[in-house]
This record gives structure tokens, sequence and C-alpha cells, in this order.
């Protein structure tokens, strides 16, 4: 096989675990800069996030996924699934600064009133390195801590009823 798959990735229920929500994502990106080049309403705009993407959503989802797969050490591969996909997620919401530095966008993320690097005074460091990294950092770790918090209850739970379900099929004596 020319792709390593780690041990934990191995049960095929999980496998393209991260695919679709990761394409979920790049196409919120996409549709986000469209809405906002648009003049659309920051309202309007807010309500196409990546951050509740890699914060709530897919935590849960990665939960209940994980949960219902039967894999060893769950909890292990549900904190490896939200690593991994908040630090892909902002890595495809980096170069999104990048082009508002460039073109100036006047979008009010991008503005530096807002955190953002479209104002006087910025250097390229900044608007190319410095703004997108320290986001991307501060966006992962609170995903981690906050998506791993969530995604643990949500995990305990959906193991509790698969354990309950399993325990009592029909037309077999329940165990308890």
């Amino acid at each position: 096989m020319l792709c390593y798959i780690p041990e934990t990735m191995r049960n095929d229920s999980l496998k393209g675990l991260l695919k679709w929500p990761l394409v979920i994502a790049a196409v919120a990106v996409v549709l986000r800069v469209v809405v906002e080049q648009l003049q659309a309403p920051t309202a309007v705009a807010n309500m196409i996030s990546v951050v509740m993407l890699h914060l709530v959503i897919c935590p849960v989802y990665f939960a209940f996924r994980i949960g219902r797969s039967g894999v060893e050490r769950p909890y292990r591969q549900l904190l490896k699934s939200v690593t991994l996909y908040a630090v892909l997620a902002r890595a495809l919401i980096i170069p999104t600064y990048w082009l508002a530095y460039i073109y100036q966008w006047q979008v009010p993320r991008f503005l530096v009133t807002g955190g953002g690097v479209v104002g006087p005074d910025v250097s390229p460091f900044r608007a190319y390195v410095g703004v997108p990294v320290v986001l991307s950092i501060v966006w992962i770790v609170g995903s981690v801590i906050f998506g791993g918090i969530l995604g643990s209850i949500v995990l305990a739970i959906t193991r509790r009823m698969t354990r309950t379900s399993a325990a009592t099929r029909p037309g077999e004596p329940n165990p308890a």
C-alpha cells in the first residue's frame, strides 16, 4: 500500500472521516469570500462560518462516527480527528487573508480594526504571516479544547447508547 494509514484509522467505518467535512469547509471559505465581495450584510456572511465547523459541528460529527465505529481508544481518535481537522480547515482560510491584503478588501473581518490585515501601515510580514498564523493558532487551540470537550461528551453518550442497544437486541435476553 502506498499510503500509510495509522492503526487507529484502519477501521472501515472511519475511512474518509475528514474528507467531506474538509470539502464542506473549502466550499464555505469560497462561498463566504464571494458573499463578502458581493457586499452582503455582515450577518449573512457570518452565517457561513468555518469556525463553527471546526469548533462545534465537526467535533460532534466525529464523535458520532467514532462512537458507532467500535474503534479502540475512541477519545484519542476524537482528539486526533478534531486537531487535524482544525489545522486543515484553518489552512484553507489563510489564503483569504493574503488575498485581502493584496486586493485591500474592505470587509470588516479583514480590516485592522477587526484584527485583520487591511489598513494603513500593515507590513507584508504581518499580512502574510503574523495575523494569519496567530489567528490560526488561537482558533486551533480553542477548537481542540472546546471541540474536544464537546465531542467527548457526545462520544460518551453515543458509546453508552451503542452498548445499550447492542445489549438489548431483539430475540436476546437482557443481561441486566
